[in-house]
């Protein structure tokens, strides 16, 4: 090079946690600190000996600088392949027929222009041509405007690194930004992404504007002890991708979830104020590893859901709808649990939307959600009222559409916008049962999002004061106790899911009619604020107490200050009737379906 600069690599690096000597002049980027490296190769890991040779590697490390040069070479040498990465590669092989990529390959990123795959030299360097060859004019080295390049080093394969030369006069380091920290196993690592910078990690990175450090590492699971050690590091985000490899090996509920619970409660305490979402498992097949018989896997997601729920700050996003459940055999390109290309960037916008949508403050959302749906005034009164008594979680608060997923596996979506809830809903995935506000067209979007049909309902509402109730009927609240008369007596205790009876008799939400000491009838409400459950026995027919029993749950909402309304199905008149006889409204049909 006529003219040439040059500067240590290690001053150049973005996404490395430590940086180790290596003699000579040369470093080994790590994307751990020291105490982290200890814990992954303690007696408390799984696979020790697997996890030192995957921690070694350099997902997510760049080597980023700006120069005027229109060369640059990069001293790199490459570290043997881990056994780990080798097994991935052949799974590839065999499921696809192809030869799969390199996994010493290097992407740079020059203003924009992606290049590669690149491999260094028997000696070591790394040529990089950053000219533009789409370019009319090339100025000579030195004279010409600044470039930034970014050198994405190979996810699945460990490497050294000396110095960076570039035949100009600039040549300087690219400013630190705030990080995305992943914590997770081969999914996060990059497996099978082939293009360093394309893994849906690296990819959700660049959309938030923020460095990555990327700590996945394959085969971990949830691993306590393994995550203090990033204490110090400036973290915007935290995404949280684990348990997919207890379905590998013989594990008990007890144990993973007692490990579960530990490993994110030391998240929370690491990094109290950080927004974190934590992924449920991610799609997987079966014809390749299947589960082992042995295996507690199929509890793995509701354990993380209720360790996640314990801390405010962690938001559950479900994995499961982040591929496509149908083209599972095409995006998992090692027949098992890996994404290809395709995968890993379906995954990233994916993950993006969920991320936007539930980034800011779970308070300002639910807000923002209160005031788009009660500009639709009762037509959104389902939304509303969850909204404004503070149940649920909020998922998604814009103006065209508002979704809530509220407990017992009920979401709730208010939308004027289908376009917007057919995305959403691609990125959340569906839900058991979907109570939907807004014209047909969006009813029929959500139906088609969740592979269900839209049935219409009728919203009734009450308008009036308090009901006189017979000061001679006996109505009591009804406790846990009384559980199992109402599923043996209730019309339709498929409707009911695991818990959620229970749960509403805990709460008082559950009012029974009583004659002569017997249980005659009930009402109660779901969980997301209707009135429903309404049962009075066959012996118990003809004698007011519908009408005493939906008198007593009206008087106990308003008194909680609480609009009280329902939801009834339009062929069902004997409901419709009584509903009519006691002054409910009917609102305008054609504005509230279901979809299950």
């Amino acid at each position: 090079m006529p003219t040439e600069v040059s500067s240590p690599a290690a001053e150049l690096l973005h996404g490395a946690v430590a940086v180790l000597d290596a003699g000579d002049g040369w470093v080994r980027p790590s994307r751990f600190s020291s105490s982290q490296l200890r814990a992954l190769g303690s007696v408390r890991a799984w696979h020790p000996g697997l996890y030192r040779q995957m921690a070694a590697c350099t997902a997510g490390v760049t080597v980023e600088f700006e120069t005027d040069g229109s060369e640059a070479v990069l001293e790199l040498r490459m570290g043997e392949v881990p056994g780990g990465t080798a097994g991935a590669l052949e799974d590839v092989a065999r499921h696809t027929g192809v030869e799969p990529a390199r996994p010493d390959a290097v992407f740079v990123d020059v203003d924009g222009r992606h290049l590669g795959p690149l491999f260094p030299d028997e000696q070591s360097l790394l040529s990089i041509d950053l000219a533009d060859p789409e370019a009319t004019a090339l100025p000579l080295p030195g004279l010409g405007e600044p470039r930034r390049v970014r050198v994405w080093l190979p996810c699945l394969v460990p490497c050294e690194l000396r110095s960076v030369t570039a035949n100009g006069a600039l040549l300087e380091p690219v400013g630190p930004r705030r990080a995305l920290l992943v914590l997770g196993d081969s999914i996060a690592q990059g497996f099978c992404a082939e293009d360093p910078s394309r893994t849906w990690a690296a990819l959700l990175a660049d959309r938030l504007g923020l460095d990555l450090v990327n700590q996945g590492v394959g085969g971990q699971v949830f691993q306590p002890g393994t995550v203090c050690g990033a204490r110090g590091l400036d973290v915007a985000a935290v995404v949280v991708e684990l348990g997919e490899n207890y379905r590998f090996e013989p594990c008990g509920a007890d144990a993973v979830e007692r490990d579960v619970r530990s490993h994110l409660a030391e998240v929370a305490a690491t990094f109290p104020d950080v927004p974190t979402w934590v992924l449920t498992t991610p799609p997987h097949l079966e014809v390749a590893y299947p589960t082992h018989p042995r295996s507690c896997f199929a509890e793995v997601d509701r354990i993380i859901a209720d360790a996640a729920a314990r801390h405010p700050q962690m938001r559950l996003v479900n994995a499961g709808a982040l591929l496509d459940a149908h083209l599972l055999p095409r995006l998992l390109t090692d027949g098992s649990d890996h994404p290809g290309p395709e995968g890993h960037a379906m995954m990233a916008e994916r993950l993006s939307f969920v991320v936007d949508a539930t980034a800011d403050d779970p308070a300002e959302r639910r807000s923002r959600a209160l005031e788009a749906v009660r500009a639709d005034g009762d037509a959104a009164l389902p939304v509303s009222d969850a909204l404004s008594r503070g149940v649920g979680e909020v998922l998604l608060a814009e103006e065209g559409a508002v979704v809530v997923d509220v407990p017992h596996g009920v979401r709730l979506v208010w939308a004027r916008d289908r376009r917007l809830v057919r995305r959403a809903l691609s990125c959340l995935g569906a839900a058991p049962v979907t109570c939907v506000c807004g014209e047909r067209d969006v009813a029929r979007e959500v139906g088609r999002a969740a592979r269900g049909k839209a049935r219409p309902c009728e919203l009734v509402v009450w308008s009036g004061e308090a009901p006189a109730v017979e000061p001679t009927r006996d109505l009591r609240t009804l406790t846990p106790a009384y559980a199992g008369a109402i599923v043996a007596h209730y019309s339709h205790p498929e409707f009911l899911r695991p818990g959620e009876l229970e749960v509403l008799l805990a709460a008082g939400r559950v009012i029974g009619g009583f004659e002569e000491g017997r249980l005659v009838g009930f009402v109660g409400e779901h969980p997301h604020g209707s009135m429903g459950m309404l049962e009075v026995l066959p012996d118990a027919r003809r004698r007011g107490w519908g009408s005493a029993l939906a008198a007593a749950k009206i008087r106990q909402l308003l008194g909680e200050g609480r609009l009280p309304w329902a939801e009834v199905l339009p062929d069902n008149d004997a409901s419709l009737a009584l509903e009519l006889s006691m002054g409910f409204d009917i609102l305008e049909s054609g504005r509230l379906w279901y979809v299950s």
